[in-house]
Order: structure tokens, then sequence, then C-alpha cells
């Protein structure tokens, strides 16, 4: 059997994102902060806004992040880079990852809650979530966005544990 069916079988049109203000239950617990291990290699792009006016990616493991409800994260980043910088002068993140077969883009409005925690040169954000977009289609699902391998997944994960630890303790 042919999988390679002509391109208008699929009936691929446009399909504007859906928009709501709050996360779907179903995101809320992938980034419970639970499994950590089973999520290792999964990537976030977080995107600020850089001093001139340009987007400046980085990019967020599941141990740096925590939904605390569908309108509240919580994260960190490196305390001495731009993405701080950026976020703190700014107030606002846009993060993008893929999940349930879509690209998720979640605008967020955030605020430095801490400084430097546990010997961790880390800066912890709370924010806000403001829109959140999911781009789906009825053709195809979304399988992966950025992903890496770790070179010492225990130790980092242990790390994970420990920044999680941290995370709830802005909440």
């Amino acid at each position: 059997m042919d999988d390679h069916k002509p391109m208008h079988d699929h009936k691929q049109t446009y399909q504007k994102p859906t928009e709501a203000n709050s996360l779907a239950p179903g995101l809320v617990q992938y980034l419970d902060g639970s499994k950590l291990s089973e999520r290792v290699g999964e990537a976030i792009r977080v995107t600020s806004v850089d001093e001139d006016g340009w987007p400046h990616a980085a990019l967020l493991s599941v141990g740096e992040i925590l939904a605390v409800d569908q309108k509240h994260l919580n994260f960190a980043v490196w305390s001495q880079s731009a993405t701080t910088k950026n976020i703190e002068r700014t107030g606002r993140v846009s993060l993008s990852l893929v999940h349930d077969g879509a690209l998720w883009e979640v605008h967020l409005n955030a605020k430095r809650v801490a400084g430097e925690r546990a010997g961790m040169k880390l800066a912890f954000f709370t924010a806000e979530v403001k829109n959140v977009r999911v781009h789906r289609v009825n053709y195809a699902d979304v399988l992966t966005s950025v992903t890496y391998r770790l070179h010492d997944t225990e130790s980092v994960v242990k790390r994970w544990d420990k920044q999680i630890e941290e995370l709830r303790a802005c909440a």
C-alpha cells in the first residue's frame, strides 16, 4: 500500500491556531516536574527580546520549568544570561514546545522572584500565562522540536530534581 497520497487527498488548508488564555490540563501535567528521567532530551524554546528589538532564543529542559497551575509557570535560567537580562528588562517571554501532536506557543508576563538559590547559578522567575496558541493541522502531527542528548544523564536529572524543588518553593 502506498502511503504517499496526492496532496489534494489530504485537504491541506491553512488552519488558524486555536487560542486560549490558560494552559490545557494535559500540558500542566506534562510540565508538573515529575518523570524527569523519562523526558530527557526534550527541549523548550524560550524567546525573549534583546535591547535592539530582535528575538533572542534559548532552551529550557523539563528540569528548569514547572507548571504551578493553568495560569502560572515557574522557570529558571542562568542568572548571567542574556535571556535573564531580557526578561528582567521587558517582563515578557514566549515558550514554544511540542505537545500532543501540535506546536504550542505560550506568551508569559514574568518577573524574577529570587536570586541564586541553594548554590545554583540560576535566576528564578514566576510567570503568568497571557495567551496560548496551539498550531495544529488535520493532515499531520508534530512529533518533535529541538531535542538533545545529555553527556551524563544521572547527574543532570539529579540537578533537575533539585531545581524543581526550588521552583516549587517559588510558587
